[in-house]
Formats: C-alpha cells, structure tokens, sequence
C-alpha cells in the first residue's frame, strides 16, 4: 500500500513538471512580431529617429513581459530604460515599442535588435535594418540671365531635386543678398518623393554687382537640413534690350521752319514701347509735328516719322528718340544731323537715360499721320499706286464700252 502511494505521487509531481515546463516553452512561442517600421525611411547622419516594433500573443493564455529594449548594434538608442517593466499581454492581444534613434554612424545600414525578456523564462529576438544615407537634396539654376540691368527686374529659375531613397518635406527656398530685391520673400515647394524634381523662380532687381544666396530648407522626418545656392550676379549691358538705330534723315526748309524725316529702327531683341521722336536744344518744336509717335516697335521693326522745330542761326540739331522697356524704365538716344545739307543719314549713339517729359504730337508708326502705314511700309508710294490702278480701270472701261473704235473711226474720217 505504501509503495501504491509512492508511485501515485511521483506520478502527480512529473505531470506538475511536465506541465510547467510546455507552458514555459508556449509562452515564448506565443509572442510574435508583427510590424517594424522606421521613421523616416532613411537617416542622414547626426539625424534622430524611431524605430517602432509591435508585438501579438497568439496564443490563448497571457503571457508576463519583464522588460523590453533595442540593442544599438551600431547606432544609438536614446531611450534605452523605457521598456524596464512592461506587464502581461493577453491573448490575442498587441503590444507596441517605440525606441529613439540617432544616426552616429558613417552611411550603410545597421541592425538594431530587439529584445523582449519574458518573466518566466525565454526570451524573442529580431533585427531591425536602419538605413543611414546622407546625400542631400540637388538644387540647380536651370535659367539665370548672364548680365543684370541696373535696377532692372529679371528671372531666375532653380530646380530642386530629390535623390534620396526616402521622401523629404517642407522644402522652403529663401533668396538673400545685397543690393538685391526680389517680389518672392520665400517659395514653399513642400514634399518631394524619391526622385522627384520641382521648379521654382525669383524676379530679381539688382542695384550692382552682388551674390544672390538661396538657402533651401528641408525636413527629413523631424530634422531640418539646409542646402545653399550661390549665384553671381553682374551689372552689364543687355544684348537683347531694345536698341533705336535712325536712318534715311532728310532735312527740308519752309520759312522758318526746319521738317526732318527720317526711319527709326529697333535693332535690339525686345520690344520698344512708347517710342517717340523729337528734337532738342538748340531746337525748338513747333506745330505741327513736334514729337512724333511711333508708338511699340518689335524686334527688327522700323517706322518712319517727321519732326517739325525752328532752329534759328544753328548749324546742327540733336534728333532724340526716346522710348521705354518692358519694365517701363524710359531710356534716349541722340543723333546730331546737319543743317547745312539737303539730307543727311546717320545712326543713334549711345543711350541714356532720362525722365519722360513729352507730351503731345502726331499718331506716327503705325496708325501715323497721312499716307504713313507704319512699320516697313511707309515708304511704299500710296499716291502713284493709287493713279496707276485708277487709269487702269479707264482704260478696261473704256475698251469695253467701244470708245477706243469710235475715237479710232474718226481720226480715219
């Protein structure tokens, strides 16, 4: 009977051991990671992060959790002490870990490992990559004039570009620099995925040869990073700015009034605006021309006027064309023509600028005074064309009613 008892025992306390011992081992294969996420997607260097693992008990039983933590394995975790006690998680339930990160380390991807420390005995691992990758964003000038006008407004245009593996956002560009104004204080761009480029432009006015600085700022995750642009910026003259050039002047006497003619011409790449001719001292205009309009000239576009001034005991007088650019800056060239000769040809010298003060005068150009059309075609001889087609017309007219045959009949009689 006592040895009955024995075995009874021995019996109870294996299935006691056996029990504890498959409970133990289910407790830890009951815990399994479910998502690992990283934020951002890619650190640059000296960058702060999150490294995010969530955790299931798939079993039926809960399973107690002394403590949980990420080892560094070549980055640092800020937060090392927070998961020091975590608590039993029931069944089916899910559990969340959330480590601070900074990118101390060179470019190359790491793994971190977490830990998870079960209170009755395993325990659960798993690596995480986190990827460190320090190529800052591409800023570029995909247009910029090569000379500035003084106090004239011009565009630039950047490209901002984005070849990182993650997306970056909050891109900000801000223009500085002396002696240089701009309409746009800052241009947000925003976000920019992977391999994403957008563009962005400044109308810039420089008073002198200066640096033009654009600082781009940009987020990845909660770091803010800057990028910065230099951009020279030189006072000169324009090649393409509108040029007047007089040609073909003529000079003719009535009393005591002097009439000059002439074309003007726009030898420049952009259209003259306001352009009109005059004359100045020692030359007083009179009626009635006394500045003539031309009005807008295109590139390679000319248009004839006629000035009309009294210039008493002079021997020359200065013919000025005056005219505005697309800014509305209003710019004179000057010509000085002879009034010993019946004509005289000549072309504008160097402009300067001055106030605009005129007022007044004949339509000139296009829509000018008389037979004028303007343009090339003011020198075409409207009058003579106009005689021409009309005897034409007599002669077809007359052919066909017969007055040719009797005129004909009758020299024979």
């Amino acid at each position: 009977m006592m040895k009955r008892n024995i075995c009874i025992l021995l019996l109870l306390l294996s299935a006691i051991v056996g029990g504890a011992t498959a409970a133990d081992a289910s407790a830890e294969e009951q815990i399994a990671v479910t998502s690992v996420s990283v934020n951002p997607d890619t650190l640059m260097r000296g960058d702060t992060g999150t490294v995010t693992v969530e955790i299931k008990n798939t079993g039926e039983t809960g399973v107690a959790i002394s403590r949980a933590e990420l080892y560094p394995n070549g980055i640092s975790v800020l937060n090392d002490k927070t998961y020091n006690s975590v608590g039993t998680i029931g069944p089916g339930n899910t559990m969340s870990f959330t480590f601070t990160v900074r990118a101390d380390a060179a470019d190359g991807i790491y793994y971190p490992t977490f830990y998870l420390d079960i209170r009755n005995g395993g325990s659960v691992r798993y690596s995480v990559p986190v990827t460190v990758e320090s190529t800052e964003i591409q800023v570029n000038v995909v247009d910029a004039p090569e000379t500035f006008p003084v106090d004239g407004k011009d565009t630039i245009t950047l490209s901002v570009g984005n070849p990182r593996e993650g997306s970056v956002n909050g891109i900000t560009i801000t223009p500085s620099g002396e002696g240089v104004r701009n309409t746009r204080t800052a241009v947000f761009l925003g976000a920019l995925a992977s391999d994403e480029e957008k563009n962005a432009s400044f109308e810039i006015t420089a008073s002198r040869s200066t640096e033009l600085t654009f600082d781009v700022s940009y987020r990845n995750g909660i770091n803010e990073h800057h990028t910065i642009l230099t951009v020279p910026v030189e006072i000169g003259e324009r090649a393409v700015a509108p040029d007047m050039v007089v040609n073909n002047i003529e000079v003719a006497r009535g009393g005591s009034t002097i009439t000059l003619t002439g074309d003007v011409t726009n030898a420049g790449l952009k259209d003259a605006y306001s352009v009109k001719v005059t004359v100045d001292d020692p030359a007083t205009p009179t009626d009635p021309y006394p500045v003539y309009v031309v009005g807008r000239l295109e590139p390679d576009d000319f248009s004839s006027f006629e000035v009309t001034c009294n210039a008493q005991g002079a021997s020359s007088i200065p013919l000025v064309v005056e005219y505005r650019d697309q800014d509305g800056r209003t710019f004179t060239e000057t010509v000085t023509v002879s009034l010993n000769s019946a004509s005289q040809a000549s072309q504008a010298g160097a402009g300067s600028t001055m106030p605009s003060g005129m007022t007044g005068g004949p339509q000139g150009g296009r829509g000018g005074m008389g037979m004028s059309f303007g343009g090339g075609f003011s020198q075409i001889p409207a009058m003579e064309i106009l005689l021409v087609v009309i005897g034409g017309v007599a002669v077809v007219v007359g052919w066909r009613k017969g007055y040719f045959g009797k005129i004909r009949d009758r020299f024979r009689k």
